[in-house]
């Protein structure tokens, strides 16, 4: 199979430390990834060249048969790659509704007739009755379904997921992971979760992949 995602040879360094050294990876369509390696392993590195927040040293990253080594972050956002931060930074002043219309915005080719879409959204992860809630009010759990509603708002082909997990209760946990199944299983979403937590990935993913010193050192079938 083709794959959706495709990196060769991905170096990254700042000033003298090298955070990347020539990975490499891919993704199909539809697959479930889990990317898992201890703190300084060049995770958070990795999924910011791949999503476009970072430019790479060296190496290529190809999307969907195009290449996007060079494609900033909204770029790629508008080809159907949507991520999630380890820390979420919404605008504190906005609601959680307003701050689904902003991530809307930034993809000119989703039109929506009314708010039902955006409502369908909402209810879909959990979050219509705090559709009125500034985000600088909402508790752990729902700002991590907020980014996950972002991201999903775009109707993306990949998610990136940064430790989307960390922090949250076993009840948010278990609710999200719903979520993150759903969308694989209905929509087809490839998925990309990275994390500490090893029996989450293997809950989650077909193939983890272990980083560790910039470089991806195992791959793991589950």
């Amino acid at each position: 199979m083709t794959a959706l995602l495709s990196a060769e040879g991905i170096t990254k360094s700042f000033g003298a430390t090298r955070a990347l050294s020539g990975v490499a990876l891919s993704i199909a369509p539809g697959e479930t990834v889990g990317l898992f390696g201890p703190n300084g392993s060049g995770k958070t590195t990795l999924v910011n060249i791949l999503s476009g927040l970072l430019l790479p040293d060296a190496g290529t990253v190809r999307f969907d048969g195009k290449e996007i080594t060079r494609l900033p972050l909204d770029a790629r956002y508008r080809l159907g790659i949507a991520r999630t931060f380890q820390i979420p930074h919404p605008y504190p002043a906005l609601s959680v509704l307003e701050a689904i219309r902003v991530a809307l915005a930034v993809h000119p080719g989703i039109r929506t007739e009314g708010e039902g879409p955006i409502e369908d959204l909402l209810s879909r992860t959990g979050l219509f009755n705090q559709r009125f809630v500034p985000c600088s009010l909402l508790s752990q759990g729902c700002l991590r379904r907020l980014e996950f509603a972002r991201a999903l708002a775009c109707r993306p082909k990949l998610l990136i997921l940064d430790e989307i997990f960390s922090a949250l209760s076993a009840a948010d946990e278990e609710d999200l992971l719903g979520l993150l199944r759903a969308s694989n299983r209905e929509d087809g979403t490839a998925i990309l979760l990275v994390s500490h937590n090893p029996p989450l990935l293997k809950s989650v993913c077909r193939r983890i992949l272990v980083l560790e010193e910039g470089r991806i050192v195992r791959e793991r079938k589950v």
